[in-house]
C-alpha cells in the first residue's frame, strides 16, 4: 500500500509540475486556437492524472479487501463508520460534491446536451473540462506532498510570462506569437496566455501567491528571487492594458493589511510589499518617458490612453506614495527599535470596519438604483443617479450585464436553479433577448461576470456550490494561517480571484489553473492538518 501511495503522489508531482510550470507556457500556431491548445494540454495532463490515480487507487483497493476478513465487522458498525466518515468531511469538500452533481445535472438537463459535454463552442467550459477539473482537485488535495519545489517552478513560469509580455509591451515580437495577425487584434492577446483579460486574470493569481512568499521569507537569496518576481509580475500587470487586475491586487493589499496588523514585524513586511508594488510602478514610468520616441509599439502606445493606469503611474502619485509609504516604514522600524507600543488591534479593527460600512454602502446605494428600474432619484439622492449602470461601462460590459439579467429573469424556474446548460451561455441570451442584442457588434459568449455566468449555465445550485467552494477554502486557510502562516496565500489568492471575476470570464486556461492552485491548497491543508496530529 505504501508503494501505490507513493507511486500516486509522483503522478500528481508530475501533474503539477507540467500544469504549474509548462501550461502557462504552452501554445501552438502562434494565438491562433491558442484556447484549443490549451485545452488540448489539460485533457491531455488532467485525463492522465485521473486515470492513472484511479488505476492505482483501485489495485490498491482490491489488496485491502484481499486482506479483509469477510463478515468480521458487522451492520450497524457499518453503518456507524459510514456516519463518522459523513461528518469528517469537510464543508469545501461538500461544495465541491455539489459542483460536481451541477455540472452533471447542467449536461444532462441542457438545451444542448452535446455542446455542454464537449464545450466545443465559445469558452469551451463543457462537462469533459468541469470533471477533469473538479477531479484533479480531488487528486491534488489526497495524494500530492507539497514542498518547496513547487515555488521555484512557480517563479520560473510566472516570470517568464510576465517577462514575455514585457517585451511585448515594448514591441518586440517574441516567438514571433503576432506572425499573420491583423493589426487590430495585436493589443488583444499578449504573452503565451492568450486574450490581455485572461492574463489580467492570471496575475490576479500568481501575483498574490507570490507576494505572500515574498512576505514570508527571511533568506536574502529567496527574497531577491521573490521580489523580481513582484517586479516583473506587477510591471507584466500594468502592461496587459486591462483594469480587472486593478480590482484584484487591490483586494489581494487589503487582505494582507488586515493580516500584517498585528505586530511590528508583519507590519515592517507589508510595507516592503508595497514598495515593490512602488518600485515597480515607478520603473513603469521611468521607461515609458525613455522610450516616449518608440512609437511603433502598439501595446506601449496604446498604455498611454488608459486614464487610471496613466493616473496610477503619474509623479504626483508615484511621489506621495514614496513619501508616504517610507516614513510609514521609518516609523514601523523606529517603534520596533525603542519598543513603543502601537494599537494594531485597535487599528485593524477600525479601519476595516470603516472598510466594511463604506462598501456595504456603496454596495446597497448600486443595488438600489440598478434594481429600480427607469427611477430618477430627485432632491438629496439626485447623485445616486450616477451611479447607474451603463451600457458603456467597461467595454461594453454595462449592457452585456444588463441583458443577461433581464434573461435569466425570464427563465423558469427549473432553470433558474439547474441552469440553461454548460457551455450554452450565447444560445440562453440570444433566445431570450436576441432582438435588444441585435445592434451589438459582435458575438457575444460570455458575460463577463462569473457570477452571471455560472448562474445562466449551471443556476443557483452551481453557483451556490462554486462560490461556496471558493469562500469555504478561503476561510479554511485563513485559519489555518494562524499557526502556519504560508496558508494565508489562500486567503490572499481565492479573494483576488474572485474580485476580478466580477469584471471578467472563465477560459479553458483559467478554470484548470483555479483548480490546480485550489488542489494545491488542499494539499497544504492536509500537510499541516497531519503535521498537528502527530505533534499532539
Amino acid at each position: 500500500m505504501k508503494s501505490i501511495s507513493k507511486m500516486t503522489g509522483t503522478i500528481a508531482a508530475l501533474f503539477v509540475i507540467l500544469m504549474l510550470g509548462f501550461f502557462p507556457l504552452f501554445f501552438q500556431d502562434g494565438y491562433f486556437n491558442i484556447a484549443e491548445a490549451k485545452l488540448m494540454f489539460f485533457y491531455f495532463c488532467g485525463a492522465g492524472l485521473t486515470v492513472l490515480t484511479l488505476v492505482l487507487a483501485g489495485t490498491g483497493y482490491m489488496q485491502e479487501r484481499k486482506t479483509r476478513k469477510a463478515g468480521q465487522k458487522g451492520a450497524g458498525v457499518v453503518k456507524g463508520n459510514l456516519k463518522e466518515m459523513l461528518k469528517q468531511i469537510p464543508l469545501d469538500s461538500w461544495f465541491a460534491i455539489g459542483l460536481a452533481l451541477s455540472v452533471v445535472i447542467a449536461t444532462v438537463c441542457s438545451v444542448n446536451p452535446s455542446e455542454s459535454f464537449y464545450g466545443i463552442d465559445g469558452r469551451h467550459l463543457g462537462a469533459i473540462m468541469f470533471a477533469l477539473c473538479i477531479a484533479a482537485y480531488v487528486i491534488l488535495g489526497k495524494y500530492l506532498q507539497p514542498g518547496i519545489w513547487m515555488a521555484w517552478i512557480f517563479l520560473a513560469s510566472g516570470g517568464l510570462v510576465s517577462l514575455i509580455l514585457i517585451l511585448q509591451f515594448w514591441g518586440i515580437n517574441v516567438f514571433h506569437l503576432w506572425d499573420d495577425m491583423l493589426s487590430s487584434q495585436i493589443g488583444m492577446f499578449a504573452s503565451t496566455i492568450g486574450n490581455v483579460n485572461a492574463c489580467g486574470t492570471y496575475f490576479c493569481m500568481i501575483l498574490p501567491v507570490g507576494m505572500v512568499l515574498y512576505y514570508l521569507s527571511d533568506g536574502l537569496l529567496s527574497r531577491v528571487l521573490y521580489g523580481i518576481f513582484l517586479t516583473l509580475g506587477f510591471y507584466g500587470a500594468y502592461a496587459t492594458n486591462t483594469e480587472g487586475w486593478i480590482l484584484g491586487l487591490g483586494v489581494s493589499f487589503l487582505v494582507m493589511l488586515w493580516f500584517s496588523l498585528k505586530n511590528h514585524d508583519y507590519a515592517k513586511r507589508f510595507l516592503e510589499m508595497c514598495l515593490m508594488f512602488w518600485g515597480a510602478s515607478l520603473i513603469l514610468k521611468l521607461t515609458l518617458i525613455a522610450g516616449a520616441e518608440k512609437t511603433d509599439a502598439f501595446m506601449k502606445q496604446r498604455f498611454l490612453w488608459l486614464t487610471l493606469q496613466n493616473f496610477m503611474v503619474s509623479r504626483p502619485v508615484l511621489l506621495a506614495e514614496g513619501i508616504a509609504l517610507i516614513l510609514l516604514l521609518i516609523l514601523v522600524i523606529t517603534a520596533e527599535k525603542k519598543n513603543w507600543e502601537i494599537p494594531y488591534g485597535k487599528l485593524r479593527k477600525v479601519f476595516f470596519i470603516m472598510i466594511a460600512v463604506l462598501f456595504g454602502f456603496a454596495a446597497a446605494a448600486v443595488l438600489a438604483v440598478n434594481l429600480s428600474g427607469e427611477k430618477q432619484w430627485e432632491g438629496m439622492f439626485q447623485w445616486m443617479n450616477r451611479l447607474k449602470l451603463q451600457d458603456n461601462f467597461g467595454s461594453g460590459r454595462g449592457v452585456i450585464w444588463k441583458q443577461t439579467w433581464i434573461a435569466w429573469k425570464k427563465l423558469p424556474v427549473g432553470r433558474k436553479f439547474f441552469g440553461y446548460g454548460l457551455n450554452c451561455f450565447h444560445l440562453f441570451l440570444y433566445e431570450y433577448q436576441g432582438a435588444e442584442l441585435a445592434s451589438y457588434g459582435g458575438r457575444i459568449v460570455d458575460p463577463h461576470n462569473e457570477l452571471l455566468q455560472f448562474l445562466s449555465i449551471t443556476g443557483i445550485f452551481g453557483t451556490v456550490s462554486y462560490f461556496g467552494l471558493l469562500i469555504s477554502s478561503a476561510v479554511t486557510a485563513g485559519k489555518q494561517s494562524r499557526h502556519y502562516p504560508v496558508m494565508m496565500m489562500g486567503t490572499v489568492m481565492i479573494l483576488s480571484y474572485m474580485a476580478q471575476s466580477m469584471v471578467n470570464n472563465p477560459t479553458a486556461f483559467l478554470m484548470p489553473t483555479l483548480f490546480l492552485y485550489l488542489g494545491i491548497l488542499k494539499s497544504l491543508q492536509r500537510h499541516y492538518k497531519e503535521k498537528a496530529a502527530e505533534g499532539k
